[in-house]
């Protein structure tokens, strides 16, 4: 079945008209006929049953109708994909990750790609959620992945990455260290430690209140490194949401789930960024490894 023999008689139906299909498409009626009678004789079933001047669908030709429309449309965006794919060919890649995340599944997409593309080099960096928004809006940055701490931007082409349980890193002498789940309650008599740079503090505050329910004192740190040191001297607790396999940084340090007061896992939507008209061919294989592999570890 070819795609233009499928559009002339999605035509056809739409105008209810074989001469007005043929104005549509700027061909003779008789080549629309032609067209669609190949189409029958291929299929080997009667799309259309013929009235005199006049005709209506058969059950096959309905069923066509219906479904031929979205097949074409996939069509015509695989053309325009891969047309961009030749246009636009990189030899460099950008990625933006959260500042707070510590799971070992990027590195394996960093190690997957690169035997994938070995020409192209990789600039990964950890950004504040707001700075690596800001990034992809200036094309500093080709793809990010974040959490849904606010309305993600609409201009972007997201595709959900995974819903990601929450926990708490903590000082392995703590006493709730050692239980299978933990509420924000039962720490509350810690600070929250978290990794932000000094201009997004006040976002962070905002996004831990409001959205996590964090109730307590805050200590702010630039680096995650920074933050499990305190951690392991029992200065506060660090809420994480684990994506990927986590490697715990020392014995100093246990990782408990934290539940919601009614006893439901809390969890975190991660969602994977990037500008449509940016694919490539390069683009598009990071973002399916990003799904694939941190959706298969978490």
């Amino acid at each position: 079945m070819l795609l233009r023999q499928l559009d002339y008689f999605i035509k056809v139906v739409d105008n209810q008209s074989f001469t007005k299909a043929a104005d549509a498409a700027f061909i003779s009626q008789s080549a629309v006929s032609q067209q669609i009678q190949a189409l029958e004789q291929e299929l080997d079933v009667k799309l259309l049953k013929r009235h005199n001047r006049s005709f209506s669908l058969t059950s096959a030709g309905n069923y066509l109708y219906r479904h031929g429309p979205a097949l074409l449309a996939a069509a015509d965006q695989l053309k325009k994909a891969t047309i961009n794919v030749g246009k636009h060919e990189v030899g460099e890649l950008m990625i933006g990750y959260p500042k707070n995340y510590d799971g070992v599944g990027l590195g394996q997409v960093v190690s997957s790609f690169s035997q994938l593309f070995p020409q192209i080099q990789l600039n990964i960096t950890a950004e504040d959620h707001v700075e690596m928004l800001r990034k992809l809006q200036n094309k500093e940055l080709d793809i990010v992945f974040v959490d849904d701490r606010c309305d993600l931007p609409t201009d972007f082409h997201q595709e959900l990455l995974l819903n990601s349980r929450y926990f708490v890193e903590i000082c392995s002498e703590n006493q709730v260290a050692n239980q299978t789940s933990v509420t924000l309650n039962d720490v509350a008599n810690k600070p929250c430690i978290v990794v932000c740079s000094k201009d997004q503090v006040a976002e962070e505050v905002r996004f831990y209140r409001e959205k996590l329910g964090v109730d307590g004192e805050f200590k702010f740190v630039d680096s995650l490194a920074e933050a499990q040191m305190l951690v392991a001297a029992n200065q506060g607790y660090l809420l994480v949401s684990e994506i990927g396999h986590w490697q715990p940084t020392s014995s100093l340090i246990k990782r408990v789930a934290v539940t919601e007061p009614a006893g439901h896992m809390m969890v975190q939507p991660y969602y994977v960024l990037w500008q449509e008209e940016q694919i490539t061919a390069a683009v598009d294989e990071f973002i399916q490894l990003l799904m694939n592999i941190l959706r298969n570890t978490d």
